[in-house]
């Protein structure tokens, strides 16, 4: 394989005849650069010699041939987009700028995200962050497309190899009624008692539900009859108010529930919601991606007195 034309011209040597294009002098020019005269001579003869031709008139006064000049007009473009660039990125890594996208699972989104973001905002308020609600369907497709950085919501199973899931943690799911239903004045319920209830299937799509139904059929013989299929928890809170249904979800959802709603526990067997953090398994972070994770890692989690409750 044959050297490229530019292989042996070094950056230095780049700078070395800018600063003397701009200085007039070989003397000021290794000042501004920080070298010694002999240093910026030499830079300079060796990419003249690289060149095979002279690019500095020497003298009492200091020109550019037109070769040289070239060069400089050149050079000067190329060292600050140069320049530019290698400052972003250090910016980047020292957390000075960056932009993190982030899809998350609707009933992550609205309950632990915003804690986290203004948490997030107040340590690194440079970033930018961009938060997309999203179904389990729609985070996979985004991260696989690239579109978002992150993702975080309910286990995706193992199903897409391109992913890697790391678990941040699992909370007790509840079930929820209206505060007028039978089992509304009720700390905890038996799954059994869950037969033959109206069902409002929240994200119907997160592979979660596949793991609780067949954890309710094997463990207590219920097979939920679902009546309603909804994306936005919203909408689900909605329907209990009016009386169309229940719904099951992770206990951290009662944040933003309506008043005149309760949520109540479910023992035998109790039903987690595990939540996890999603990216693409051979892609690196960014540094402002990765500032953002760290943070998930240890302050996702809802207050243990809102996953424990009896």
């Amino acid at each position: 394989m044959t050297k490229g034309a530019t292989e042996d011209i070094s950056l230095q040597q780049l700078r070395a005849l800018t600063a003397v294009a701009e200085t007039g002098s070989f003397t000021l020019a290794a000042e501004a650069l920080q070298l010694t005269q002999p240093a910026i001579s030499h830079l300079i003869k060796r990419l003249e010699e690289e060149l095979a031709q002279p690019l500095v008139v020497r003298g009492r006064r200091i020109r550019m041939t037109n070769a040289g000049q070239m060069m400089v007009d050149t050079a000067v473009r190329a060292l600050r987009l140069i320049d530019e660039s290698v400052d972003a990125c250090r910016s980047q890594s020292q957390l000075r700028e960056g932009r993190i996208v982030l899809a998350v699972g609707h009933l992550t989104a609205g309950a632990l995200l915003p804690p986290l973001l203004g948490r997030f905002s107040q340590k690194h308020p440079t970033l930018a962050t961009t938060l997309l609600d999203s179904t389990a369907e729609q985070m996979i497709s985004r991260i696989l497309s690239q579109e978002a950085d992150l993702g975080f919501g309910s286990d995706i199973g193992q199903k897409h190899s391109e992913l890697a899931t790391e678990p941040l943690f699992s909370e007790r799911m509840a079930l929820f009624v209206r505060d007028d239903h039978p089992l509304a004045q009720h700390a905890v319920v038996e799954a059994r008692h869950l037969e033959g209830l109206p069902f409002i299937h929240v994200n119907p799509d997160a592979n979660v539900w596949r793991a609780v139904s067949r954890q309710l059929a094997s463990a207590a013989n219920v097979y939920p009859h679902v009546v309603h299929h909804v994306s936005m928890l919203s909408t689900a809170f909605g329907l209990i108010q009016a009386g169309a249904g229940v719904a099951l979800a992770p206990r951290y959802v009662e944040v933003l529930m309506p008043a005149n709603l309760r949520a109540v526990n479910v023992t035998r067997p109790t039903l987690e919601y595990p939540v996890v953090a999603i990216r693409l398994a051979k892609h690196p972070l960014s540094p402002a991606a990765m500032a953002f994770l760290a943070m998930a890692r240890q302050h996702m989690k809802p207050p243990r007195s809102l996953s424990i409750r009896p």
